[in-house]
């Protein structure tokens, strides 16, 4: 067991900030991965911030006597991390989500981190749970054991100095998600190196099962998009799914008014074609060897939900800014 650096006063070196909101499914299994770890328990501390929760989360992080219970049940995610981190006592922060799990030795890898580069914000991936669907493993690309990396920091596992964080004056409070890759985007601009590395994966648990949870997460992700259009078409996924509607568009139209049935096939090969290069792009970064045709059709299938998830996000997202000009006007 690795005694943990201090500072003067004696306070925790890791601050580790969980939000959650209705979590009661995971964040016992969360909560125990964390006090089972192999580091020395003085050294950090636990702050959990309930944003709300109607269901058992608050009683179950409450029948543990580590943690450091808050509320705030008003507010998006980044409020509720930000509560957290104004609250928290130690040097490095960590943020990790209600339902991922840390290994017994990560805070090890991450104190080593530390030591290694201080000024720098860091980041893992998330791995899959040993009970992992098929729409987990069709999204969620292992190659040998090992997830593919995020290019951006994940909240599910996100760790850096204090000072670091109040630089670039915490998470975004004003939007519902995307406020990991905001943190992320705002930490390189100030010369803050960021590094995303397999010692810090966690396991984790709230993924999609089925195909109905995955698209309502797309939906939600997507939900941002029309608010924040000039940080949008920056944004590769945001134009691969404007072009997957246009061509949607394109195809319907093409079949309703020409009976050219050699047009509207190409029309529709087309935009078939769309959710491929994703496939393409994420099994080239995963590395990941395709062993059968029906690996490669469900990697497919899930690109294609992942692009429809996040069109109705978007056809949702105008039509509620219709909706509220239409009540203002």
């Amino acid at each position: 067991m690795n005694e943990p650096m201090k500072t003067e006063n004696s306070s925790p070196y890791f601050s580790i900030v969980i939000p959650a909101y209705n979590e009661e499914e995971h964040i016992g299994s969360c909560l125990r991965s964390i006090f089972e770890s192999n580091y020395d328990s003085t050294g950090y501390e636990v702050i959990v911030v309930d944003n709300g929760s109607q269901d058992r989360t608050r009683e179950i992080a409450l029948n543990h006597p580590q943690v450091r219970f808050f509320e705030l049940p008003e507010g998006n995610v980044g409020a509720v991390r930000n509560y957290g981190a104004a609250r928290a006592r130690g040097d490095i922060l960590v943020f990790i989500d209600a339902d991922c799990l840390l290994d017994k030795d990560w805070l090890n890898r991450a104190e080593q981190l530390i030591k290694d580069k201080p000024n720098c914000a860091y980041g893992g991936g998330a791995k899959l749970p040993s009970n992992a669907s098929w729409i987990e493993t069709s999204w969620l690309l292992e190659n040998n054991g090992k997830p593919t990396l995020p290019k951006h920091l994940i909240g599910a596992c996100t760790m850096l100095l204090r000072n670091l964080f109040s630089e670039v004056m915490g998470f975004n409070e004003l939007i519902s998600s995307g406020e990991d890759t905001d943190l992320h985007n705002r930490l390189v601009p100030k010369n803050i190196p960021v590094i995303i590395c397999h010692e810090l994966d966690v396991t984790h648990l709230g993924n999609a099962k089925n195909i109905s949870q995955f698209i309502k997460r797309q939906i939600w992700h997507s939900e941002n998009y029309i608010r924040n259009i000039t940080k949008s078409i920056k944004d590769p996924i945001f134009l691969i799914t404007l072009a997957f509607i246009s061509l949607s568009a394109l195809t319907t139209i093409q079949f309703l008014i020409s009976p050219n049935i050699i047009l509207t096939a190409t029309s529709f090969i087309i935009f078939l074609c769309t959710p491929a290069i994703l496939s393409f792009k994420r099994l080239l970064r995963s590395g990941k060897k395709i062993r059968n045709p029906y690996e490669l059709l469900s990697i497919y299938i899930i690109d294609f939900l992942y692009i429809t998830g996040r069109s109705l996000g978007i056809f949702r997202e105008l039509l509620l800014l219709l909706k509220y000009k239409y009540i203002k006007d």
